[in-house]
């Protein structure tokens, strides 16, 4: 029988308190962890993993049906590659839109997109429009739209030409084309103006074939230090072989027996 006031009692009294005390904690941790969620420790198995390599047999999608942000962004702070798409035989990179742009590229002062092809063709544009380009180069900076550079060596590109369409270079010898235009049956190189000439050529020029004239109205006298080769009809159903220089003189050369 423990007495009141004994020491026994005391250490009893003690050993209570505590209890009561651990009990109490405990309550109170118990309150806040109900109202809070929990962490999940544990992975999904189909999560891609970053740093990692992740494959999967099917396709694997990602959609934004909510507005119109970019559903995908990769970024490279350095020098490499924010994509890299790789294939062994079908398309690297395939980029399908209804109404809009199928692939973007953009940059500030490199190149927006780049084709490389060691045993391939670098850039291929297939169009099944029947008013439609399947390839468009366009200067907003009145230089060149399109141009076509060939050299055997590595080296910078030529300068583009300004307010040019279409430039076309070639160094590698006597014998290289800027440019070349073939068609079997029909015309290799078509040039056509309104008011300027259809045709303009700074060095010599040389044919394997004839030179064939139409027959046009007697033209404006040239400016200075210049002639103007034509053929015309002498008002008598006979053709003329003419020139007219810049006096505006006209000499006949020959006319139609």
């Amino acid at each position: 029988m423990t007495l009141p006031g004994s020491r026994t009692d005391s250490h009893a009294s003690s050993r209570r308190a505590l209890l009561a005390g651990a009990v109490g904690g405990l309550g109170a941790w118990a309150a806040t962890a109900i109202g809070r969620p929990g962490r999940a420790e544990a992975n999904d198995p189909n999560d891609v993993v970053l740093g990692a390599t992740n494959t999967s047999g099917t396709q694997t999608t990602i959609q934004n049906i909510t507005n119109g942000a970019a559903v995908f962004k990769a970024t490279s702070n350095s020098q490499g590659n924010a994509i890299i798409g790789v294939t062994g035989s079908g398309v690297g990179v395939n980029g399908q839109s209804g109404s809009g742009v199928g692939v973007l590229g953009e940059t500030n002062t490199s190149t927006a997109v780049y084709g490389i092809g060691n045993q391939g063709v670098g850039i291929h544009g297939v169009s099944y429009a029947t008013a439609k380009p399947a390839a468009v180069g366009w200067s907003g900076g009145n230089s060149t739209g399109v141009m076509g550079y060939s050299n055997n060596s590595s080296g910078l590109l030529p300068a583009a030409k300004p307010n040019t369409g279409v430039f076309g270079y070639a160094a590698q010898s006597t014998s290289s084309r800027g440019v070349w235009g073939e068609s079997p049956a029909g015309i290799g190189i078509y040039g056509r103006t309104t008011t300027g000439f259809a045709g303009y050529f700074q060095g010599k020029v040389f044919t394997s074939s004839f030179h064939e004239m139409i027959e046009v109205a007697t033209p404006l006298a040239p400016g200075a230090n210049r002639a103007r080769l034509f053929v015309r009809d002498n008002g008598a159903g006979k053709t003329q072989l003419c020139v007219r220089f810049a006096t505006g003189t006209v000499k006949l050369i020959a006319q139609e027996a």
